[in-house]
C-alpha cells in the first residue's frame, strides 16, 4: 500500500437538488464535461471528479450546510492569479451571490475570494498551491 497518495480522486457532496448544483458549479468552474442522473451529478475537474448526491437515506428537512458540524468546514480551488479572482468577482457579481471580495490570508500569505454554493457551502479560490 502506498504511503503517499497522488492527489484527490472525487468529492461528493450531498446536496438537496444536484441539478441546481451541478448548473451552479459548471458554471462557476467553467466546466462543461460530467454527467449523472437525478440523484446524482457529477463533473470532472481535470484531475478529479465533483460529484452532487441527495441524501442516501432520509434527508434532514430544509437542512442547509454548518461548518459548525463534525466534517467538512470548506474546501478551496486553487487558481493561478489574482487576475482570476477579478474575474471571479465579476460573475459572482452576475450571479447575485454575496463575497466580501478579495481577502488576504495571513497564514497562507495568498489571496483569496470566499463565497457559499446554494446548499451553504463555504467555498474559496485560492491564489497558488499549498505546496507554494
Amino acid at each position: 500500500m502506498p504511503k503517499q497518495v497522488r492527489g484527490v480522486h472525487h468529492i461528493i457532496l450531498t446536496v438537496a437538488d444536484p441539478a441546481r448544483s451541478d448548473a451552479f458549479y459548471r458554471r462557476i468552474l467553467g466546466v462543461e464535461i460530467g454527467g449523472g442522473n437525478e440523484n446524482i451529478r457529477w463533473i470532472s475537474c481535470d484531475n478529479f471528479l465533483l460529484a452532487f448526491q441527495r441524501a442516501p437515506h432520509q434527508p434532514i428537512s430544509n437542512d442547509r450546510f454548518d461548518e459548525n458540524r463534525i466534517g467538512l468546514d470548506h474546501f478551496a480551488f486553487a487558481v493561478d492569479s489574482c487576475n482570476q479572482l477579478e474575474d471571479l468577482l465579476i460573475l459572482l457579481k452576475e450571479m447575485n451571490i454575496p463575497t466580501a471580495g478579495i481577502e488576504f490570508d495571513p497564514d497562507g500569505k495568498e489571496e483569496y475570494v470566499c463565497f457559499r454554493d446554494p446548499d451553504n457551502i463555504q467555498l474559496e479560490f485560492y491564489v497558488g498551491d499549498y505546496r507554494d
